[in-house]
């Protein structure tokens, strides 16, 4: 790993010196103004640069976007380490922001070494994105326990030694949750829990109260301002780092759940409104039945919140024409009325309503009610996509059992393009989709003949056009299961052309979803490399040749790129390489 260290205060030198050569890390160190360090940032592009933060004869913004424009002409990622001349979180470090970017890294004298084993690390590891999280205590002892619990995990910590601290840098910066002791110099972490939930009206920010008491009442006090959860300060950096992961684990389903209400009364809508989009939810609404259900094919919402007496449509007939609808038929339905005869309850039972609610209700038990039944139905639809994926595996494994050459060929395209996603650094959504529909490009062989699909010679037009339907008949085979409906399109399309003419469909470039693209080149390189009946597989170099040749005409060049790169990168690609034709 190779590090340049951009820096104009001399002192800084000697002990970065003996951080990189404790760390067995080459480095090299130019002035900002030097005309050298175009020419240090290129020859090598260097793993990492550092900076400080800010310089006597030299911008700061303008070197950073220097930075970042020899790392978009060399085609990678170059984190940027922004040194600190404080403590992380002290009075001065508020004077001094941290410049904004997912490539930035704040370090100081503390911090740095972990950090760059985070930054050496990262490829295997698979980080594709640096999180942060507020902590905010009045000591030091604490965070060092934080940091060793989060930042493995991927996560950059940001700490603050008091409330009014701690609130000055959410309006700053954008954090994924925030870890608060309850007892800081002037304003307590109580307060401070309050007023962040205040000041985040449309956006779900967890507020995790650390605390030494295991007290029933300080708990009950801690969720009542605002807290989303309570965890004792005897914690260990494993117990830390699970919580942090459940909680944006349910940040990001949040930011995904619809929820629509439909009521004709402006105020009820609107007080619904407010506390679910509190809640962190996207939320829809309606004034009539028929435009809620015309949102509602539209936006296909996880829950309709629904009043019963309504102009144009009525919650009953709305709810019927729901489940009428094959992509709505399991959408959760809560009705509201003033009606509390048993008759209109036992009439909403029987179109499968999940709750009903006499006017005038609770608001805050409505958004209760409405966040148990998101929870249920994503724990159920998880443990349903667990046992389909587990089956689909062990079709798989049976599919592959067919031909020894092809044994393991999934695994191997699987962690080939999850590698290849990580390098591109897409996020843990697109990430989670691709190593699905990685796992089960494949699975519509299980429709093709044996004498086709094992046939050790050249395939006739006619057995090569049965293999292609392998992509229709994998999406077809998924397509009843709701779950895995966002990666059909990367199966049914991992063997299209940039150019156009892959199969089944023949589109290009950009209309291939990323997903397919990554898939196509892991796919395409296993098939060069490994044996089959009628060839052995190609050498490393050939193969990553035919990938360079063809970028831009059978493989997506940004992904071509991003590929070849990370070979060089990871796996010493020879400089030279034979190219030869090569179609999927």
């Amino acid at each position: 790993m190779r590090v340049v260290n951009i820096i104009d205060i001399v002192f800084y030198r000697a002990f970065l010196s003996k951080i990189y050569l404790t760390a067995g890390i080459e480095y090299a160190f130019a002035f900002p103004e030097d005309g050298e360090v175009s020419l240090s940032l290129s020859n090598p592009t260097p793993e990492a640069v550092l900076i400080q933060d800010s310089y006597i004869n030299c911008d700061s913004a303008a070197l950073i976007e220097r930075i970042r424009e020899v790392a978009t002409a060399a085609g990678k990622h170059i984190p940027i380490l922004c040194l600190r001349p404080f403590d992380v979180g002290s009075e001065d470090d508020v004077a001094a922001p941290v410049p904004a970017g997912r490539d930035i890294y704040p370090v100081n004298r503390m911090n740095l070494t972990d950090v760059l084993r985070e930054i050496q690390e990262r490829p295997q590891q698979g980080f594709s994105s640096r999180r942060s999280i507020l902590f905010v205590d009045a000591g030091k002892t604490l965070l060092h326990v934080v940091h060793a619990a989060l930042t493995p995990a991927g996560f950059g910590v940001v700490a603050a030694h008091n409330a009014e601290q701690a609130l000055a840098f959410c309006r700053k910066h954008d954090f994924e949750l925030v870890l608060t002791s309850v007892l800081l110099p002037g304003l307590s972490g109580l307060d401070l829990c309050r007023q962040i939930k205040e000041d985040n009206p449309g956006r779900y920010l967890p507020v995790i109260i650390l605390s030494s008491s295991d007290s029933s009442l300080d708990m009950e006090t801690a969720f009542n301002c605002g807290a989303d959860d309570y965890l004792l300060k005897a914690f260990t950096p494993e117990m830390l780092a699970a919580k942090v992961s459940e909680h944006l684990d349910l940040v990001e389903r949040k930011r995904h759940n619809k929820i629509l209400v439909a009521d004709d009364n402006k105020l009820i809508r609107e007080l619904l409104r407010h506390s679910f989009i509190k809640g962190g939810h996207c939320v829809l609404t309606a004034d009539n039945g028929l435009s809620a259900l015309k949102l509602a094919k539209e936006h296909l919402p996880d829950v309709v919140v629904t009043d019963i007496e309504m102009p144009e449509m009525d919650g009953y007939t709305l709810c019927e024409k729901l489940r009428d609808e094959p992509d709505l038929r399991n959408t959760l339905v809560v009705m509201m009325s003033g009606r509390d005869r048993q008759s209109d309850i036992l009439r909403g039972e029987r179109l499968g309503i999940s709750r009903y609610f006499v006017k005038p209700f609770d608001v805050e038990k409505m958004q209760l009610v409405v966040e148990q039944l998101l929870t249920e139905s994503y724990r159920h639809i998880k443990k349903e996509h667990e046992h389909v994926l587990a089956s689909m595996s062990a079709l798989i494994t049976a599919l592959e059992a067919r031909d020894e050459y092809t044994k393991g060929h999934t695994a191997r395209v699987s962690r080939m393009a999850m590698r290849l996603g990580r390098a591109m650094e897409l996020g843990d959504r697109e990430l989670r989709e691709l190593e699905i529909a990685a796992n089960l490009h494949d699975i519509g062989k299980i429709g093709v003949r044996d004498a086709v699909l094992l046939k050790p010679g050249k395939l006739t037009p006619e057995e090569y056009a049965k293999i292609q339907e392998h992509a229709i008949i994998g999406a077809e085979i998924l397509r009843p299961i709701v779950s895995l409906t966002p990666v059909l399109p990367l199966i049914l399309l991992h063997h299209e052309r940039w150019d156009g003419h892959g199969y089944p469909t023949a589109i290009m470039g950009e209309d291939i979803p990323l997903g397919a693209r990554v898939i196509a080149i892991a796919d395409a390189f296993d098939a060069m490399t490994t044996d089959r009946p009628y060839r052995k597989g190609m050498p490393l170099a050939k193969a990553l040749g035919i990938i360079k040749k063809e970028a831009g005409q059978q493989f997506c060049p940004t992904c071509a790129k991003a590929f070849l790169a990370m070979m060089h990168d990871g796996d010493d690609m020879p400089q030279s390489a034979e190219e030869v034709e090569f179609t999927t």
